[in-house]
C-alpha cells in the first residue's frame, strides 16, 4: 500500500468526511507529499482562533539519531513540538490527518505518553495503565457522537444488531463516528473482517447542519481531550466499536450480516470497572 499514492479512498467513508479544504489541498498532489509538505496540509483545516491548546505541531522527516537524542518519538513531539514522519507511509499520513482535525486530543495523548510520574509500569512495554490506554486510543480510537443516550447505551451494552440494524434509521439521524485512531484509518484502506475501533462515547444536544461542523469538531476535540486527561486519575475502559457494521462502511445492508461472529464477537467487561456509560456535555 505504501508504494502507491492514490486518492480513490477519499470518495468513501469515513475519509470523505475529512474537512473539504483538506481534501481539496490533498487533491493537488499526484504523488506522495513529502513530510515537510504536511505542514501546509494541516493548515487547511480551520482551528478555533486563539486556542493555544490546539496549536499544531510541525511535521519533519523522521531521523533515528534525532529520536535517540531526545529519548524517543513521543519525547520528540513534546519537546520539539515536531512530529517525526516517515515518507511515503499511510500510517504516518493518517497520523497527520488526525493532528489536523483533533489537535487537542493528540496533545492530550502525547502528554500522557511522556509523563514519567504515572505508574505502575507494565514490565512488558514500560507503560503505566493510562499510557497503555492512550496507545490504544491513539491507534484505534473513535469518537461516537450521538444525540441519543439510548443509542449510545445500546452500543455500550454490545447490542450491536439493535444498534446498527434494528434502529438503523435512528442511528443515521442521531449518531456520527469521528475516527481519531490513525491505525484504524489506515486499516480501512483495505478492510478485513473483525476490524474494530475503541470508542469514546459522547452525547451532544444536537447535530448541526454542514455549516456548524467545525464548531462541533472544536467542542468534541476539547471534550475528548478532557476525558483523556481524566485517565490519569480514574480507571477507564474504551468500548469496542465493530467498524464494518457502520452503515456505508461495508456490505452490511442485510440483517444476517449482524449475526456474523467474524464481525461481532466481543464480551462485556465488568460494569463496575467501566466508569460512566456515556460522557455527557
Amino acid at each position: 500500500m505504501n508504494a502507491r499514492f492514490a486518492l480513490d479512498w477519499t470518495n468513501r467513508l469515513p475519509y470523505r468526511e475529512l474537512h473539504p479544504s483538506f481534501l481539496s489541498a490533498l487533491g493537488a498532489h499526484r504523488d506522495w507529499p513529502r513530510p515537510e509538505h504536511y505542514d501546509e496540509l494541516v493548515r487547511q483545516v480551520p482551528q478555533r482562533a486563539g486556542d493555544l491548546s490546539a496549536e499544531l505541531p510541525r511535521f519533519v522527516a523522521q531521523d533515528r539519531a534525532a529520536l535517540e537524542q531526545v529519548g524517543g518519538y513521543e519525547q520528540h513531539v513534546a519537546r520539539l513540538r515536531a512530529v517525526p514522519t516517515r515518507a511515503n507511509n499511510w500510517h504516518d499520513f493518517f497520523n497527520m490527518a488526525v493532528w489536523a482535525h483533533f489537535p487537542r486530543v493528540r496533545w492530550a495523548l502525547n502528554a500522557l505518553h511522556v509523563d514519567d510520574r504515572l505508574g505502575p509500569k507494565d514490565p512488558r512495554n514500560r507503560r503505566a495503565p493510562p499510557q497503555n490506554l492512550a496507545a490504544t486510543f491513539d491507534e484505534s480510537g473513535v469518537l461516537v457522537v450521538s444525540t441519543s443516550a439510548s443509542m449510545l447505551q445500546d452500543l455500550r451494552e454490545l447490542r450491536f444488531k439493535r444498534f446498527y440494524w434494528d434502529r438503523r434509521t435512528e442511528l443515521l439521524e442521531t449518531t456520527r463516528f469521528w475516527f481519531v485512531g490513525h491505525g484504524t484509518l489506515e486499516s480501512l484502506l483495505t478492510p478485513h473482517p473483525g476490524l474494530a475501533a475503541k470508542g469514546l462515547l459522547l452525547q451532544v444536544p444536537s447535530l448541526p447542519d454542514a455549516a456548524g461542523w467545525d464548531e462541533l469538531r472544536f467542542e468534541l476535540d476539547a471534550r475528548a481531550a478532557a476525558c483523556i486527561e481524566g485517565w490519569r486519575n480514574a480507571h477507564h475502559i474504551l468500548d469496542p466499536v465493530p467498524v464494518l457494521g457502520i452503515p456505508g462502511y461495508w456490505d452490511n445492508e442485510r440483517p444476517e450480516f449482524y449475526d456474523d461472529a467474524r464481525y461481532f464477537r466481543f464480551e462485556r467487561q465488568s460494569r463496575a470497572r467501566r466508569g460512566p456509560s456515556v460522557e455527557s456535555p
